[in-house]
């Protein structure tokens, strides 16, 4: 197993994966914005080009905003090994939430230049990306599953391997995103309710959290609600307006009514065309505040 890895893509979770990998591995790491809040060291080295980066390993860890970043990031890799005639694999494991369609046809572009794919959402947050303990949900050829298995475990603590075809992975990330931007906006509404009664919100978020209401992003997020620790984001409003719109095309796709999904979808745009885009997403509750 190569020990030095590239990871491209340094916000909330690609900065928290790669301090958690150094530990083990000497890690090169690149961010679009030139961005890096890692303090240079023996085991973490930023570069400031893509150039610079694929000719330092040949192994990649991707986690960007979208597809948009994703495919720059490939035509330059193919760009660069078709120049210099290089002929070795490379592997991309891909953690970005993208969709399903764009992963098959990107997927045969990059088999065709020596590429090897990880089709690799993750869950869980930076709080357990740090930890390594994530959760992957991957599909990929198993020989390269198998050939990358260390590393994925030093990733996540909890690997889903859902097959050898390709985009499998990306499907049931956006299944889960949409559940969880779902959820969001239901905690928002909970949080509302309980204001206007003037319940004291810390007893609700305990009670709740021990009840039958209770959800992982009820404790997450409305946490923060409450607390109104959204204009520092964790996971910025916008990325939910991305991945609920994924959800949609799904929907779409299936000729089915999904009302929550719909409604989820407007609230995340609405926010986004109120400014409300790089608050964390929690902050969706602001619309409700503001309609009241």
């Amino acid at each position: 197993m190569n020990k030095e890895i590239g990871i491209l893509g340094l916000g909330s979770m690609g900065s928290a994966i790669a301090l958690n990998l150094k530990k083990k591995y000497k890690i090169f790491g690149y961010d679009i914005n030139k961005y890096n809040k890692i303090k240079s060291s023996k085991n973490f080295i930023f570069v400031k080009s893509l150039k610079e980066i694929f000719l330092k390993t040949n192994i990649f860890i991707i986690i960007v905003l979208n597809e948009n970043q994703c495919q720059k990031i490939f035509d330059t890799f193919i760009e660069i090994k078709k120049k210099l005639k290089i002929t070795k694999n490379h592997t991309i494991i891909n953690c970005t939430t993208v969709s399903p369609n764009w992963v098959r046809k990107v997927y045969s572009k990059l088999k065709k230049n020596n590429f090897e794919y990880i089709d690799c959402p993750v869950s869980g947050g930076p709080n357990k990306a740090i930890k390594g303990k994530l959760s992957l949900m991957l599909s990929s050829k198993k020989s390269i599953y198998k050939k990358n298995l260390a590393l994925l475990k030093d990733i996540g603590n909890n690997i889903f391997n859902l097959g050898n075809k390709v985009g499998t992975g990306s499907t049931v990330k956006i299944i889960n995103n949409c559940l969880a931007g779902i959820q969001i906006v239901s905690a928002a509404e909970a949080i509302m309710l309980a204001k206007k009664e003037k319940i004291n919100l810390k007893k609700v978020f305990s009670i709740i959290n021990n009840s039958s209401g209770q959800s992982w992003m009820f404790a997450d997020r409305g946490k923060r609600m409450i607390e109104k620790k959204y204009f520092k984001p964790l996971s910025r409003l916008s990325i939910f307006k991305k991945d609920m719109k994924l959800a949609d095309q799904l929907r779409k796709k299936h000729f089915i009514n999904l009302p929550l999904t719909k409604v989820a979808l407007k609230m995340y745009e609405k926010g986004c065309r109120q400014g409300l885009e790089n608050f964390d997403d929690s902050g969706v509750i602001r619309l409700l505040e503001k309609s009241s």
